[in-house]
């Protein structure tokens, strides 16, 4: 008896369920993001219409996890194969997705969105001995992209690619963004959607506004505009957008983890030059690095969002761009002197 009370339990559960999905309104499209500043960008232009299954959206790289290891599963690349729209940055560590979607053939994303062709692009910085090999062809005299004289351009064709890190670009990726969507809307025969996604972008945009005259307000009022990273640096195009000099360990896609002797010492040696309060680390690190000079300088070692990702703790919570950076505006006022 009891064995058939809990199968016609399952029945009732099983026909629920199945009801339950079939009234489920049709996604009219679908939206894949690499990474979480795509998908950032496409959750506030899709506004409601990306939680109440007007449109499906994404993200493949999971919350918490490392962008520059990223290896996409056989899952992964058939949501990008099956895409309505497909949004990446390009750079980098999307490597990947240029082979994917040249091995997919008539299996691809019916339109692809390359963030990093809607702004001017920036070679990416090395830092002491990443460049070791050629100290003969940098020279450690010239200053680059507003950066301390020991830096040099790590790579005339390798384009920096954490171009969101900047608000105007920001802006950009936001306008690029409420275009694919709505163009892919009006193929999808829903061009009823575009007003809103438009307003949904205009009020991103004045909130992307507002967050970015709060933090220039916080770095004017600094006396020494100038930021120690002791760790990756994928801060390029911020540092560059508010004048901001800056040293690091290392560059913004390095797959480095341990610092040299002669690196930390540098480091040390600028905080304490320069009189920093603090240093700096990326989320999602070990800040090992800079909790080692912070205590080496008796300074704070505080962390600093590049949105690259986000811990499940702040996805989940539902952090955006503009929140992020609201906290790096916090972390800027307390780390600059």
């Amino acid at each position: 008896m009891k064995s058939l009370k809990s199968f016609l339990l399952l029945c009732v559960c099983a026909a629920f369920f199945s009801c339950t999905r079939k009234n489920q309104p049709e996604a009219a499209f679908s939206v894949t993001a690499s990474t979480f500043p795509c998908y950032d960008a496409a959750r506030a232009v899709l506004g409601s219409a990306a939680t109440d299954g007007t449109v499906g959206l994404k993200l493949l790289v999971k919350p918490g996890t490392e962008v520059h290891s990223f290896d996409p599963s056989p899952a992964d690349i058939i949501a990008v194969q099956k895409s309505s729209l497909f949004i990446y940055a390009g750079g980098k560590n999307d490597e990947w997705v240029e082979k994917v979607l040249e091995s997919g053939g008539s299996e691809s994303p019916a339109k692809k969105l390359r963030l990093m062709e809607f702004v001017e692009t920036a070679d990416e910085i090395s830092f002491g001995e990443e460049d070791a090999e050629d100290e003969e062809e940098h020279s450690h005299g010239k200053e680059a992209n507003s950066a301390d004289k020991s830096l040099s351009a790590e790579n005339p064709h390798e384009q920096d690619e954490h171009i969101w890190t900047s608000p105007a670009n920001e802006l950009k990726i936001i306008d690029a963004v409420y275009e694919a969507l709505c163009e892919t809307a009006r193929n999808a025969g829903k061009p009823e959607l575009c007003a809103a996604f438009e307003m949904n972008a205009n009020k991103y945009k004045e909130e992307i506004s507002s967050v970015t005259e709060k933090t220039a307000a916080v770095i004017a009022a600094a006396q020494e505009q100038y930021i120690v990273m002791a760790d990756r640096f994928p801060f390029l195009y911020f540092a560059n957008y508010y004048g901001l000099s800056f040293d690091a360990a290392f560059s913004g896609c390095s797959t480095a983890v341990e610092a040299s002797t002669s690196t930390i010492s540098r480091l040390i040696d600028t905080v304490k030059a320069k009189n920093l309060p603090a240093v700096f680390y990326i989320e999602l690190g070990n800040h090992k690095i800079a909790d080692s000079i912070a205590e080496a300088c008796n300074v704070s070692a505080i962390e600093l969002q590049s949105c690259q990702n986000v811990s499940k703790k702040d996805f989940d919570a539902g952090e955006t761009w503009v929140s992020l950076m609201e906290r790096n505006a916090a972390a800027l006022k307390k780390g600059l002197r």
